[in-house]
């Protein structure tokens, strides 16, 4: 779809941009409920457009004040007036999914909060809080790359388990976890955002595959699987753990092949070939059994000054416990909060 954003994002964009996101049943219900307000509804109306954030095929994100209460919110709205085929079915099941997923999540605050929904003159729209920038955004822009320490690393992991735990917890995957769904607000608070391509395990697999963004996709995606289930978005926050860690991207594959060859190259094929999914194909060749990853970020003691970014041994388990490639033995979300290492530090309190 190709989305440009004309200022710093304040709502992230990417969830219009994606494949269809859940059963048949559950988009068709889906589907429903975000298209069936009355048409004549002043609900869109009452929201007073300020600037465009993010534009693309079928769609806009705006950034928006109500004009009942003056507060600023982001409003993403997707344009269905003559249009057809299936590209439009699909970008109304994300939308639809969207606004579905947001709903039930509302309430916590590390997931980004809806403020309205409907359709009105060929236009579905969903009003969100604004909340700031994107991670990804910050990362680039505002700290240019630069290492977050562990203790940041921390806090910042705190907030995206807990949101991903709420999402598990109510049956929900989110499917594409990566810092570009997630927004970062004025006082260093994350949310994420953009649950287009989120998807109730409550109808069981077989689930669409491919999905997400290659470079947060765990390997049983890249190996094809269609009965995942939460762990994919578990692998996800481990990439960006060591994102934030390392201040780059651990894995740089131009295809999945590639993307799964560095994966193995860095934690071994050992763990995924215990894996009651592993079908038993052949994997790239040159990979040792073992990991590595403790070589990426060593204990405090053992680092060389300006050497490779630190991690004390309890969030190094937390890192290896979400970066496993046998699904069957990844940290859920869940799981992760329950460590050692995020009482340590006494971290702010997250509801889940």
């Amino acid at each position: 779809m190709g989305w440009s954003t004309s200022t710093p994002p304040g709502m992230g964009v990417a969830a219009l941009d994606h494949a269809v996101t859940a059963t048949p049943a559950a988009r068709k219900n889906q589907g429903a409920a975000a298209t069936s307000n009355d048409s004549n509804s002043p609900t869109a109306s009452r929201y007073h457009r300020l600037e465009v954030l993010g534009t693309g095929t079928f769609g806009v994100v705006y950034r928006v004040r109500d004009r009942r209460t003056g507060e600023i919110a982001a409003m993403k709205c997707l344009r269905t007036n003559g249009a057809h085929g299936r590209d439009v079915d699909r970008y109304l099941s994300d939308f639809a999914s969207e606004v579905s997923a947001l709903e039930a999540c509302s309430g916590h605050p590390s997931i980004v909060q809806p403020r309205a929904s409907g359709h009105l003159r060929g236009e579905a729209f969903l009003a969100m809080e604004f909340v700031g920038p994107t991670l990804r955004h910050v990362i680039k822009h505002v700290r240019f790359g630069r290492r977050h320490t562990e203790l940041e690393v921390r806090l910042l992991m705190r907030q995206l388990c807990a949101g991903a735990r709420r999402m598990n917890r109510l049956g929900l995957m989110h499917r594409d976890l990566k810092p570009e769904n997630v927004l970062v607000d004025g006082r260093g608070n994350l949310k994420i955002c953009d649950l287009g391509l989120s998807c109730s395990m409550a109808d069981g697999p077989p689930y669409s595959n491919p999905v997400g963004t290659r470079g947060y996709r765990a390997p049983e995606l890249l190996l094809g699987c269609t009965d995942y289930d939460e762990h994919v978005d578990s692998w996800a926050l481990g990439v960006m753990m060591a994102e934030l860690l390392a201040g780059k991207h651990p894995f740089h594959g131009r295809s999945d092949t590639e993307h799964l060859s560095e994966i193995l190259a860095l934690l071994g094929m050992a763990d995924i070939k215990e894996w009651s999914g592993y079908d038993g194909r052949r994997l790239p060749r040159g990979c040792q059994p073992e990991s590595f990853l403790r070589n990426k970020f060593p204990c405090p003691a053992e680092a060389r000054i300006k050497g490779p970014p630190t991690l004390s041994e309890a969030g190094f388990e937390v890192l290896s416990g979400l970066l496993r490639c046998n699904p069957e033995k990844r940290l859920t979300a869940e799981q992760a909060l329950k460590h050692r290492w995020f009482k340590e530090a006494n971290p702010r309190a997250t509801r889940s």
